[in-house]
């Protein structure tokens, strides 16, 4: 039985991670589940470490800073301009006293870590006020290691919290390991939403399946790189977790539509679940040839629930794109074998993989379900990319500010080299998002294809490369929220689209690879 509660390296996150740039930045938010609503303290200045290189431009930009509304013309504002319609026209809301974060929460930097996610939407789902502070796995910090003996992630600080006027109820206390943490939520918010029912025998019925179909899903997806295992006892396996996987949907299916795994109320076995079977939803299609909800109605419909519950789907959930990514670039980690070669299974999977991303990518246009270009999204975006800018062209050209020049991720991405026309595009872009004509009918998506074109002299194809290289780049939950990421990749592409059409003949390498018949990792 495998049983773990805490993210320690990369190695153990095969299958759950993510593609792009890291950040590092304490964060302070509030949530209120009903009526959804998040609130950030942050000016999200620091956000993207790695989108942080100080930048070289020759580019005149604007100087005044006096502009309170944008209209989208050929010559974009300056970054300074830009972050002054955001302070003027969408102003960070002040958190009140009863909004102060109450506890920090140490999660991992990229979003590898199913247990730091657990806690994460357990954490939102009580409406209780945080403090985020996110930790690199490959270079833990110092002053993290003396906090938490165990060094990893999660954990989480309860801060002094008043109790009727006495002293504080509890004096920072540091609690890590996932379970445990949301054990100590329970204890120590009892006017929150109440996530552990340890007596009730549904409840505890219920822990040890998801226990049993987690550890069921690591055997088999992990057995694979283990020589010692036979390919009999890999399909054993296989057969053993598809059967949990019917078990959980058998379970399910004794409620109605729209229930959580247990009824009515979240719980934390929910919390439990959704981070692996999340992951496992967009990546096993492509690394081992199994769709979770084939065949299994109610776990598509509890997918469904949990998709619209907002302490998940506002901020939490990852996007099929982010993971269908991230799948090739974690089995890159796997991809060379004891004599040095490429081990055949994994290219495959790498090959599948990166064309459905691929495939994903010819997409980012057509913005549907969730991210159709609602103001909060787009404001969203913009603001991550106005607080970031200099990093953000930094990341999507050739230089990255790297010792040896060259990016830290997704290496197989080919970046842009025109940092000039990356820093125009993007200004551009961040205009798209903040100006009135995406304000009408609150639609962003139909205003870009529109408003007047931005325009540098020749530069045309490298302001095109330059954005597609940044949609191809964002991550959600990582780097912003699913919705917001999908308005963002959608002007990011049509804008390219606009300047330099990509001219690519029918491609049915996706298909042949999908359709291929291979042997289970």
């Amino acid at each position: 039985m495998v049983r773990v509660n805490a993210c320690a390296s990369v190695a153990g996150s095969v299958l759950v991670g993510t593609i792009a740039f890291s950040y590092n930045s304490p964060a302070v938010v509030g949530f209120s589940p009903s009526p959804s609503h998040l609130t950030s303290i942050s000016s999200g200045a620091r956000l993207f470490s790695r989108w942080r290189t100080p930048l070289s431009s020759t580019i005149d930009e604007p100087k005044s800073t006096s502009i309170e509304s944008i209209r989208v013309s050929s010559n974009p504002p300056s970054w300074d301009e830009l972050a002054s319609v955001l302070e003027k026209l969408h102003p960070l809301e002040e958190v009140d006293e009863s909004q102060q974060p109450q506890l920090t929460l140490y999660r991992d930097t990229n979003g590898w870590c199913p247990f730091c996610e657990r806690v994460w939407v357990a954490i939102r789902a009580k409406g209780i006020p945080y403090r985020e502070r996110l930790v690199s796995l490959q270079n833990k910090p110092d002053w993290y290691k003396e906090l938490v003996p165990t060094t990893l992630v999660p954990a989480v600080l309860l801060h002094p919290t008043p109790d009727d006027g006495e002293d504080p109820k509890n004096q920072r206390t540091i609690v890590w390991e996932s379970m445990d943490i949301l054990r100590a939520l329970d204890e120590a918010f009892p006017n929150t939403p109440q996530l552990i029912h340890a007596d009730d025998p549904a409840y505890l019925a219920a822990a040890t399946q998801a226990e049993e179909i987690v550890s069921a899903g690591f055997s088999y997806t992990f057995g694979g790189r283990n020589a010692s295992v036979t390919d009999d006892e890999l399909l054993l396996r296989r057969d053993q977790f598809l059967s949990k996987l019917d078990e959980l949907d058998s379970s399910l299916s004794s409620h109605p539509p729209g229930s959580f795994r247990l009824g009515d109320s979240f719980t934390a076995i929910d919390a439990i679940l959704i981070p692996t079977l999340e992951r496992w939803r967009y990546q096993l299609p492509l690394t081992h040839s199994i769709t979770l909800t084939d065949e299994r109605p109610h776990l598509a419909e509890w997918f469904r629930t949990m998709d619209s519950f907002a302490p998940y789907g506002d901020r939490v959930a990852g996007d099929e794109y982010s993971w269908t990514a991230v799948t090739s670039t974690f089995q890159r980690f796997f991809a060379v074998g004891e004599e040095g070669e490429m081990d055949p299974k994994v290219k495959k999977v790498i090959e599948k993989a990166d064309a459905a991303a691929e495939k994903l990518t010819a997409s980012f246009g057509n913005v549907g379900g969730y991210g159709g270009g609602a103001v909060e999204s787009k404001v969203e975006a913009a603001r991550k990319l106005v607080g970031n800018h200099e990093g953000v062209v930094a990341d999507c050209t050739t230089t990255m500010g790297t010792e040896d020049g060259l990016p830290k991720s997704q290496k197989e991405l080919e970046r842009a080299e025109d940092r000039d026309a990356a820093d125009v595009v993007l200004r551009y872009v961040a205009s798209v998002l903040l100006a009135e004509e995406g304000d009408a009918g609150g639609n962003v998506m139909e205003a870009v294809r529109t408003v007047p074109l931005v325009e540098m002299e020749h530069a045309e194809e490298a302001m095109a490369k330059a954005a597609r290289v940044v949609a191809a780049r964002i991550c959600a939950p990582r780097d912003m929220s699913r919705e917001a990421a999908a308005v963002f990749r959608g002007v990011l592409t049509v804008v390219a689209d606009r300047l330099s059409p990509l001219e690519v003949e029918p491609d049915y390498r996706f298909d042949r690879i999908v359709n291929k018949d291979s042997v289970p990792l």
